[in-house]
Order: structure tokens, then sequence, then C-alpha cells
């Protein structure tokens, strides 16, 4: 028997060891991610120093490594989850030198990382815009090497969120139950050239509160969405993110030429402010001093021609968003307007924002009637006649350095204003700088925006898009962006649902030529089925060629994986049951109700029993029911099918927020045909259907969270009073209640 001895068997036990940890090696290389952390000590401190970084000076450098790093820590962080590429494998370095082994990720653009260059695009191919990127990868010396490129800093970022697109990581919803996985991990891809370029630029939400948080935010980044608030609390990190702060509205005349405020300056009239600034405003023959005797002037008593004219009296009706607009040809009042905005721009509660709302007074029809407002012309005329003197002082103050950043301002096509202007403007208007923001409040959403049957309510508003866009002879030709409503301020966060009408309406905007979107009072949490609206959109907005249904197919089978045929048909069932609510709920409803001399249902869009007429055929309240009673039934079945514990979650998010439409359109059920046997003097019947009105009403007012989510315009208390109709409600409880 041969004897082994223990030097040869250690020696052989090492053998094996290395020859299996060389295969092991071999098999699941390392990765280096090549990034500029430039000043900061490394990735991990570059990524998270938002709070440090000066976003709105010159230096963009340290902007730069701040959000490039944040991307790249996104990639070590999800990589592993849909790679086989293990955590620890994964080192960070600065990018002097392509290291000669592991796989490698070069992440950058031109200005930060000169390895970008290793692989160049063809020159058919090119970074179009800020905010696009590259994907390139290939095989070199055995390994993988991928290059993320940015056109800019922002662009890298989304870069690395597109390249995760591909490896199989979707966003679907909020948060980590929001996120879905590949079911099984890939090895990296070896052969990439992607480039992608965003078709509308801004893409996000119009928002004035302090209302989001990061769990809202990292779904906006990861989304693309790049559209908020300055209002925010916390702007580092959206700046970090890419996201454009936007602020403003209908309370510029309030907050910037308030009548009420005291004078800021030595009236050569007044006696007791000569400590104040000399005055260089022309003086008025309306000049009245000070009326109230309070021995404060105020803007309104120093200059009285600055405000409206209405009847031959001066008007100081300036309140938050409503009352009388100011008088748009005085030089000297939108001069002191621009003055108090840019310092707001400059130092004061603007100093953080990057797009001006600039509105006139809200739903108001309050313009000044003085010979001279008359001369500028239509409301619209009058309109870019201020703005252009708003943008004329901007472009001043960056002349001087005294604004040091670009701000853009954006008005608005809406009622009043919905026309475009009759007159040219001027030869040198700051189109660079300025958008119109059009926004089609009365359009219907049981229709396309330009479906030519739906007469009613779109034609008008999609004809004065076509006017501002396309229009033979048209004065404006700048940049347009649109402002929609899908959860317009009376819809009260229902669970509405948008597939066919964004799957239809983005790529129209966008072929018709613009490039700005948002809407108004998205929701922040608290989704359910509001999911698919704004995953969607996000898709739409940034490729508007996107396959909606192959997109949406997606959707369920993998955010839905034991339920998917049942809970597509439940979604399928829910946006028909809640299209026509916005119909229902259509402003002056109400007073039809309890006014006998009037017709409950008055809306060729909405009747009582199902109809399909040419035109403007809607979901009348028996299709509604119907499509609520389906949708019932399929959210129960999908809640007894289901077996993973994810997707349980999501159903009961999606059924609670039904839940709460259900309710409420058994209130409007219930409301309207106590009207109708109103009507009809059947008080029996009235007062039997109010009976079922009632337990809707209790069970509405039970809900608190669900109609908290949004801006403080689409909150309610609860979901009663989310109805709109409490006043309705207590009418009918005089009369047919206990």
């Amino acid at each position: 028997m041969k004897v082994i001895s223990w030097r040869k068997f250690l020696l052989g036990i090492m053998y094996f060891f290395i020859v299996i940890y060389a295969h092991v090696s071999c098999a699941n290389p390392g990765l280096t991610i090549l990034v500029n952390f430039g000043s900061f000590s490394s990735v991990k401190e570059a990524a998270s120093a938002e709070e440090q970084v000066d976003w709105w000076d010159n230096n963009v450098a340290d902007d730069r490594a701040c959000t490039e790093c944040f991307a790249a820590k996104e990639l070590a962080h999800f990589l592993p989850l849909c790679t086989t590429v293990s955590a620890q494998d994964i080192v960070f370095q600065k990018p002097e030198r392509i290291p000669e082994t592991d796989d490698v990720v070069i992440i950058g653009c031109r200005d930060t990382n000169p390895l970008v260059t290793t692989k160049s695009l063809p020159d058919s191919i090119k970074l179009g815009t800020d905010q696009s990127f590259s994907i390139r990868a290939f095989r070199e010396k055995s390994r993988t090497v991928t290059i993320i490129e940015g056109k800019d800093r922002i662009g890298t970022l989304y870069g690395v969120y597109g390249y995760l697109k591909l490896l199989g990581i979707r966003f679907y919803g909020l948060g980590d139950n929001g996120t879905v996985y590949p079911v099984k991990k890939s090895t990296l891809p070896e052969k990439l050239e992607i480039v992608e370029n965003p078709d509308f630029l801004t893409r996000g939400y119009h928002a004035w509160e302090d209302r989001g948080d990061e769990t809202f935010f990292l779904w906006m980044v990861r989304n693309r969405m790049n559209f908020w608030t300055a209002a925010e609390k916390e702007v580092h990190l959206l700046k970090k993110f890419g996201i454009k702060l936007a602020d403003g509205g209908h309370t510029i005349q309030m907050d910037f030429l308030n009548p009420k405020t005291e004078y800021p300056y030595n009236h050569p009239k007044f006696k007791g402010d000569e400590n104040k600034p000399k005055d260089h405003y022309a003086r008025s023959n309306e000049y009245t001093g000070d009326a109230d005797g309070n021995g404060i002037l105020t803007y309104f008593e120093a200059h009285p021609e600055w405000y409206g004219l209405y009847d031959g009296k001066r008007s100081d009706n300036i309140k938050d968003e409503f009352g009388d607009n100011f008088c748009t040809s005085n030089r000297d009042a939108n001069l002191e307007l621009a003055k108090n905005m840019i310092q707001a721009l400059i130092d004061g509660k603007w100093k953080y924002v990057d797009i001006i709302n600039f509105w006139m007074m809200d739903g108001t029809y309050n313009w000044c009637e003085c010979e001279n407002c008359k001369k500028q012309g239509a409301y619209t005329d009058r309109l870019l006649a201020v703005v252009d003197v708003m943008l004329r002082e901007i472009r001043k103050a960056r002349s001087e350095n005294r604004l040091q950043r670009d701000v853009e301002l954006s008005s608005l096509a809406y009622l009043e204003t919905i026309e475009p202007p009759t007159r040219p403007l001027p030869g040198d208007f700051d189109y660079d700088n300025f958008s119109i923001t059009f926004f089609p409040i009365e359009r219907c959403y049981d229709h396309t925006f330009a479906d030519p049957s739906c007469t009613e309510y779109n034609q008008r508003l999609h004809d004065r898009y076509l006017e501002w866009t396309s229009g033979s002879g048209r004065h404006y030709k700048g940049t347009m962006f649109i402002g929609e409503y899908y959860n317009v301020s009376y819809l009260k966060s229902l669970p509405m649902l948008y597939t066919r009408i964004l799957a239809v309406d983005i790529p129209w905007y966008y072929h018709t030529g613009t490039r700005h979107f948002h809407y108004m009072h998205t929701p922040s949490r608290l989704w359910g089925t509001w999911t698919l609206n704004q995953y969607l959109l996000a898709q739409l907005l940034w490729n508007s060629a996107t396959d909606s249904d192959d997109l949406v197919n997606e959707y369920f089978h993998r955010y839905y994986t034991t339920t998917c045929e049942t809970t597509t048909q439940f979604y399928q069932n829910q946006e028909k049951a809640t299209a026509g609510f916005k119909t229902i709920r259509y402003w002056g409803w109400k007073k039809n109700l309890t006014d006998k001399n009037l017709k409950v249902f008055t809306k060729q869009h909405f009747y009582y029993y199902t109809q399909h007429p040419l035109l403007n055929d809607g979901i009348d309240l028996e299709e509604m029911r119907n499509y609520f009673i389906e949708a019932r039934k399929c959210i129960d079945n999908a809640l007894l099918k289901c077996t993973d514990s994810s997707e349980k979650q999501r159903l009961l998010e999606d059924e609670r927020r039904f839940a709460y439409g259900e309710d409420m359109f058994y209130f409007h059920y219930h409301i309207l045909r106590t009207a109708m046997f109103y009507h009809s003097d059947d008080h029996e019947m009235a007062r039997h259907e109010f009976s079922s009105l009632r337990r809707y009403a209790e069970s509405l007012e039970n809900i608190v969270d669900l109609v908290d989510v949004s801006s403080s315009h689409a909150n309610a208390k609860n979901g009663f009073e989310a109805t709109q109709a409490v006043d309705v409600y207590n009418f009918f409880r005089g009369k047919y209640g206990e």
C-alpha cells in the first residue's frame, strides 16, 4: 500500500482550492465602477452631499459629482438584485484609467469622465439634448466594458435607470413594494449601442405646497419625471435628482403688487416716510393720500392708477388667487411688479425657483377698463404685454449679475386667455426663456382630446390649442406646455384610470408640437390603481412612441403575477366605471337637483339610461353601475386567487381606493335618484332612495386618509365632504330624513 506524505496531501488540497477559487473568480469577476467624485473624499460622500452643494451658483463641478455619484450608488445597489454580480465584488474608482482586469462600468458625461469616449458613438448617432444618454457595452480582454454616458449629469443619472430597465427592473409603484425585479438574474450585457433622447423636455406635476416625500421623489427620478415645486422643503434633494422647481401662479399680484402692502418709497406727497428710498415713479393725479388715516401709505393709496379701473373706479380687490387684475398698461406698475418678483428670485422666497408660473387672477374676466388697457388688445395680448416686461427685466437682472441663474417664465392659455394673441409679439420677445401652458380645464375624459365626436366639450378646446400650435398667421411662435387635469380638484383623488386617454393624447400632443407637460393635483401617496396612470404617463412622456398596449400588458403580467387575467379585467371595468365622474361632478350640476324648474340630466354626455348617440357619447349612469358591479367581482376574485404576498399588498391598496370610488358612485347614484323622485313629487320613493343615500354618506364620512393625498385644492376632510354635495344632501335630509 502506497503511503502519501502529509506534505503531498497538503499541497494537493491547496491546489484543489486554488483551482476552485480560480474557477469561481473567472465565473464571477469583480466589477469596477469608474465615476468622478470631484473634491469629495469618496463616492459615498459625494452621493449624499446634496445639502453641501450650491445648486444655484455658477460652479457646476460639485453638482455633477453629487448627481453622478448618486447614479453610481444606485447602480451598485440594484445590480446584485438583477444580475450575477455580487455586492461585495463592486468597487468604485476615480476615472483615471481603465483597470486591466474585472468588468468595468464607466459613468459620466464628457465634462466629468474622459473615459466615456473609450468607445465613441457612430457619427450618425448623437445625444440630442440635456437629459439624453447613451449606453454602450462591448467585450475587451475577456471582460465586459459598459459605458453609460450622459449629455449632462441628469442624462448620466437617467442612463443608469435606462440600463437597469434593460436588465429587467421596473419601478412601477412607490417604495420597495412598487419595484419589480426579473425572475431570473442575468450576466451583464456584452453588446449594447443605445441612445435615448427625451421627447418631452419637461415631465411632471404642477404643485405649490410642501407635500412630497423621499419615496415619491425617488419614484419620480427613477421614472425620469423632472418637474415639481420649489415650495418643497427637500429642494436640495430635488436638485440632485434633476427636478425643475416651479412656483408662482394666480397669487403673483398678491405677492408682489399687493395693494394693501406698505409703500416702500419716500412718496413726495406723504409725510412720515422720509427715511425710505427715493421714489422714482411718476406722480399721479389720482393720488388721495392716507385714505384710512392709519399713518401708513399703502401701494393702492400711493398709486391707485396702478390698479384696475372698473365702472369708473380703481379697485384694490386683490386677494390670494382671486379678484381684479391690475392696470396692465401702466408701465410703472409693471416695473414695480417685476422688481419685487426679481428680488424674490435673488434672495427671497423664490431663491430656488427655476420656472415662474406667471398667471393673472384665477377664473376672472375682470381686466382693467381704462382706455390704455383697451388699446392693448384682447386679454391674451394684454397678458403677453405684461410677460414681455417681466422677461426683459429678468434678462436685465441677469446681465447685471444681480440674478445669477437662468430662470424661465411660463404663462397660461386658460379661460379668458385660451385664445392665442391677435397681435404680433415684439421682434425680440424672449422665446428662449418662455412657454405658454395650455390648460384644458373644461375638457372631457370620456373622449380623447382630438376626438371629433366630442363637440360638447373638447372640440372648442382642441381648436384653440391648434390655433396656438399650428394656426395659419399665428403670432405666437414659442414653446408649448400642456397642463392637464387628471386629478382636477373636484375629482378628489377618485380611482380614475386613463390608460386609453394617455395612449392617444400624449403622442398627439407631441406630434402637434408640445414639448413640456405636467398635470395638476397628483396624488403623492396611497396610489392604488393610480399607479398604472403614473407609470404609463412617465414612459410616454419620455418616449411618445412607446407601445402602450405592450407596456400595460407587461405591467399586469409582472406586477400581478398570480392574478394577471382577473386583475386586468378589474382595471378594465374600473376604467370604464369611473370615466363618467368628471361629467357627473362638472360645475353647476348640483343646482339642477334641488330646483324643480331644471332638468336633472342636462349634458349630452350623461344620461340615466344607456344611450349611444353619434356625438358626445359618454358613460351613462346605468353603465357606470354595471361596470362598478363587474369591477367589484373581479377585485374580490383576485384577492381570493392571489398567492404572492407583495402582490396581495398591491391588490389591497387597489381595493381600498376602488372602494372609495365605489362609495362615491353609489352616493351620486342615490342622490340623483332621490332628485328624480323629488322632481316628480314621488316623495315615498324619494324617502326610500334617501335611506340608501344616507348609508353611503356615513361610509364616506369614515374615509379620511384616501382624500388627503393631493394638494389642498383637491383634498377634503373626509369622503363625505369630498362629494362636494353636502349642501344637496342636507336639503334632501331636511325633506326625507328622520
